[in-house]
């Protein structure tokens, strides 16, 4: 994998978020105001799809972990647990889905039940065929996917809790009032920042594989592209029907980026072809333990 030029790409991703980020500071309100359509369907298909990255990257990660635990570890009870865990994960992989088809939470349980064993199927088959040899690097990587969509979902969770901003479908609506996101609203709206644009930038998980996996070895260019385009399309999505500012999507797309660009640091290095968990940093050897 060719990291120069991995990093040249990584800081215009970064620079692209610092200028949205100011854009949103200044204009947020202009922007939502032109790009607003109400309901719309580019929107509704986005709210359904677009946390879905992270919770089917971690359905993969868990069934890794699985046939860890079957082939190098012999331990039954781990093995379960992690499939159970992966197939939780699914299930929470098609919730927004099922509400867009009917807006009620014990339907999209059902769906999202229903939904999840085909997935989980899948990912069992697949992670079966990864040879005995090679299952410490994707254990790795099933490691720094978990640990990232974990630590950008407590972000996001505290950061919405801590705003309260109101969000600008709501203003049109309701008495809702605007606010700039440096002030605090606390008006118990969960606007800022957005999980949808967060979650959505989780594909980016995607690049160790590119040097651990032979079916993704040498794509790197097409999973950064992918990844790129997939939290700009979620990140429009959501201004244009109303739910989320610019800065809501700048910021909930830069906790992902750079939460992920950091774990991944820490666990492999400058380089993402290290084909052995070596537990050589506090943070892999804390993983090791939990896991």
């Amino acid at each position: 994998m060719d990291n120069r030029r991995l990093y040249v790409w990584s800081a215009f991703v970064a620079a692209a978020i610092l200028v949205f980020f100011a854009a949103g500071t200044l204009f947020d309100l202009k922007v939502s105001e032109i790009l607003y359509m109400r309901d719309n369907a580019f929107g509704k298909i986005y709210e359904a799809i677009g946390k879905m990255p992270a919770f089917v990257l971690s359905v993969f990660a868990c069934f890794v972990l699985g046939e860890n635990a079957r082939k190098n570890e012999k331990n039954k009870v781990k093995r379960v647990l992690f499939y159970v865990l992966g197939y939780l994960a699914g299930i929470l992989a098609f919730l927004d889905l099922g509400e867009m088809i009917l807006d009620s939470t014990k339907f999209a349980l059902a769906v999202g039940a229903v939904l999840s064993v085909p997935l989980a199927g899948v990912a069992y088959s697949v992670t079966r065929r990864i040879p005995a040899d090679n299952l410490a690097a994707f254990k790795k990587w099933a490691l720094v996917v978990l640990f990232s969509v974990a630590v950008v979902a407590v972000l996001v969770f505290v950061l919405k809790t801590i705003w309260g901003r109101a969000r600008f479908v709501d203003t049109q609506i309701s008495d809702a009032e605007y606010s700039p996101w440096y002030k605090l609203a606390r008006v118990g709206g969960d606007s800022f920042p957005s999980g949808h644009a967060a979650f959505g930038g989780t594909l980016f998980l995607l690049l160790p594989l590119c040097g651990i996996s032979e079916k993704f070895r040498g794509k790197e260019k097409t999973v950064f592209v992918i990844a790129v385009l997939f939290a700009a399309v979620v990140m429009a999505a959501r201004i244009s029907d109303g739910h989320h500012y610019l800065s809501d999507v700048a910021v909930g797309f830069g906790i992902a980026f750079f939460t992920e660009c950091l774990v991944m640091r820490v666990a492999y290095g400058k380089k993402f072809d290290r084909l052995t968990f070596d537990t050589d940093t506090k943070l892999e050897r804390l993983l090791d333990a939990v896991f």
